[in-house]
Formats: C-alpha cells, sequence, structure tokens
C-alpha cells in the first residue's frame, strides 16, 4: 500500500514539473494569447455596459448581462493563468532541477557500447615503461617512469610536456554524493544530491556499475550536465526494473578542456 501511495506521489510531482517546464518553455507566448483576450473581453465588458445603460426593454437588458457576464468570467480566467504563469517564474522555477529545462535527449543503450570496467578505490595503478616522452596523469600510488638516458640526451626545451592536474580517485569536498549514502539500500527511483564543482569546471556524469550493467559503466542520466552543483541535485535514475544486488555509482568530473579531474565512487545495494 506504501509503495502504491509512493509510486501515485512520484506521478503526481513529475507530471507537475513537466507542467511547470512547459508554462516556463511557452511564457511568452501566453502572455501573448491572454494579452489578445483580455482586450478583446474588455472591449466587450464595455459594450455591454453600453448596451445596460441604453436599454428600455427586457431582452435587451438581458442580452446585455449575459455578454458582461462571459466577459467577466473571461477576465478572471485569463488574470488567473497570467498569475500562474508569473507565480511559476518568479517562485517554482528556481526550485526545478536544471537539466528539466534541457532539451529531451535520446537515452543511449547502456549495452550497446563498451564502457571501462570500475577502478576500487584507493588502488595503486602499476606503470606501464615506453621509450617515449609522452604526456602522462598520475592516479594515486602510481610511480612514472624515467626516460631513459639517451632519450634525455636529445631533449629539447619544445618538447617538455606541460604539466597538466592529477586527477583523484575519492570524494571530496567539491565532489561528492551525499544521498543516497554509502552503502545504503535503495530502490525504484533515486534523487542523487551531492557536490560537483571542482577546479575549472567542464562537467559531469554520473554512471552505475553493477549485476544490470554486466560490469560495464552506464550513464545513469542518459547525458552530462554542464552545471556545477553545490550540495544540492545531481539528477534523478529510475532503477525500478533493474536488477537487485550491489552496485557501485561514481559521480566523474571533467575540465573544460575535456581531461579528467577526478571520481567520487560509492557503494548501494539495490533491492526491487
Amino acid at each position: 500500500m506504501l509503495a502504491r501511495i509512493d509510486r501515485v506521489a512520484t506521478e503526481l510531482r513529475i507530471g507537475m514539473e513537466r507542467l511547470y517546464v512547459f508554462i516556463l518553455r511557452n511564457d511568452v507566448w501566453i502572455y501573448i494569447l491572454c494579452a489578445f483576450g483580455l482586450f478583446w473581453y474588455g472591449s466587450e465588458l464595455l459594450r455591454a455596459r453600453q448596451i445596460l445603460r441604453r436599454a428600455l426593454f427586457g431582452l435587451e437588458r438581458e442580452k446585455g448581462t449575459q455578454i458582461r457576464n462571459r466577459a467577466l468570467t473571461f477576465i478572471l480566467v485569463l488574470a488567473a493563468i497570467v498569475g500562474l504563469v508569473t507565480y511559476v517564474n518568479v517562485n517554482v522555477a528556481q526550485t526545478l532541477p536544471p537539466e528539466l529545462l534541457y532539451p529531451p535527449t535520446s537515452t543511449p543503450d547502456i549495452f550497446a557500447t563498451p564502457l571501462s570496467s570500475p577502478t576500487p578505490l584507493h588502488t595503486a595503478v602499476p606503470p606501464t615503461p615506453t621509450g617515449m616522452m609522452a604526456p602522462t596523469v598520475t592516479l594515486p600510488g602510481q610511480i612514472l617512469p624515467f626516460p631513459p638516458a639517451e632519450a634525455t640526451a636529445t631533449l629539447t626545451p619544445t618538447a617538455v610536456p606541460q604539466a597538466t592536474p592529477t586527477p583523484f580517485v575519492g570524494c571530496r569536498v567539491n565532489l561528492n554524493i551525499i544521498e543516497p549514502g554509502n552503502n545504503s539500500v535503495v530502490s525504484g527511483l533515486i534523487a542523487f544530491t551531492g557536490t560537483a564543482n571542482t577546479e575549472n569546471f567542464g562537467y559531469y556524469v554520473l554512471e552505475a556499475n553493477g549485476p544490470q550493467t554486466q560490469g560495464l559503466w552506464a550513464n545513469l542520466l542518459g547525458r552530462t550536465i554542464d552545471r556545477p552543483v553545490v550540495n544540492s541535485f545531481l539528477g534523478n535514475a529510475n532503477l525500478g526494473e533493474w536488477q537487485s544486488g550491489p552496485y557501485l555509482i561514481r559521480l566523474t568530473a571533467v575540465d573544460r578542456d575535456g581531461a579528467t579531474t577526478g571520481s567520487c565512487v560509492i557503494q548501494i545495494t539495490l533491492n526491487n
């Protein structure tokens, strides 16, 4: 019974959010149509008053009364619509998740594109020695190989790679998942909250890895989000039809140059 009530409440909330998004995307046209309607029925109200002022017989007075009542009804309805649109723009728009206002995008097939395997937290990555100098990214515990002596002797100032920030693995103040908490048990529609506000922020992506994804990382939102978030809403994911079991949830931040800044990984248990 409680699950049915929660499902109805969720569907009602989603329906209201769709109505708010429709109003926000079409508010200019709604204002224009309401302005024309108010002008038309305002003129009808004036015409009705003139009819009533000149009426000498009951039939004319009845006609003027009908026109007046109809004009007043539509004026009140159009004024209420204008008030509703104004209220949504001023008060409701600030509380809606930013991604709801984006144009809808198709959800990719999570099994069509192979994704990288999950990397456990605090695990050292073994170095791969090579004979060429190339820009490398250092993860915690990784040791960079030194170039051979003959390669060092032939290096020129223009061949020295620029230093790049080292991506981190682990949740931090500027990259974390608050809800659901680590090791929590969840089901159905899940609302993720947290922070994605790293230096030189470009976008973030929220992924899952578990029994349903067959060991691959699947994008939970179907897209990347290019707005920083601080202790707020990250995105919704409906996992009601996913296979139950333990899942890794990874929040990854990428900078404006397309380089990974860091990743925050937690574990949850899906119980559908």
